[in-house]
């Protein structure tokens, strides 16, 4: 049995987690707990890394033993002139070799910055999309935050899984 504790309640996140995780392994437990981000609602820049780094060393202090940590934080990043939408995932293995991984990302127009600064990206595509989710809506069903997710999480494990070779 692997043993994954993970930063978060939110189910999407979790059953991501548990998806990529079953890509390695063949017998997966998931136990959630509710940490803090120390991170704005909305994060942006290196505060997207950061709210994965605090949410991971939160996990650590409260959740016991564990084979892997996981820790996503959703957020925008700024690059080039333009501001993308992605999911940064942290894992750490119970030998503490831990790795980043950065979802696909897409562009968000300059025109909506503000308003998700204000509030969050949430926010904005319950009001565009009436509850529709925002992802799944703007790919024309291609692609979930779910499938993002579970992308940001194989890319974490990278690091995590190839021991002394990466």
């Amino acid at each position: 049995m692997t043993n994954v504790k993970v930063a978060t309640l939110n189910r999407v996140k979790i059953e991501a987690i548990k998806t990529a995780f079953e890509r390695h392994f063949i017998d997966v437990e998931v136990e959630p707990f509710e940490v803090c981000s120390g991170v704005p609602e909305q994060p942006t820049n290196n505060c997207v890394f950061e709210g994965a780094k605090h949410r991971l060393e939160e996990l650590k202090r409260v959740c016991g033993s564990y084979d892997y940590l996981v820790s996503c934080e959703s957020g925008l990043i700024y690059q080039c002139g333009h501001w993308f939408n992605v999911q940064v995932v942290l894992i750490e293995n119970s030998a503490g070799k831990s790795g980043f991984g950065v979802s696909q990302g897409y562009e968000v127009p300059m025109k909506y910055i503000q308003e998700i600064l204000n509030t969050d990206m949430s926010q904005l595509f319950d009001r565009l999309f009436e509850g529709r989710g925002g992802t799944r809506v703007l790919t024309q069903n291609q692609f979930t935050r779910k499938a993002l997710i579970q992308d940001g999480t194989s890319m974490a494990l990278v690091s995590v899984l190839n021991g002394e070779v990466w």
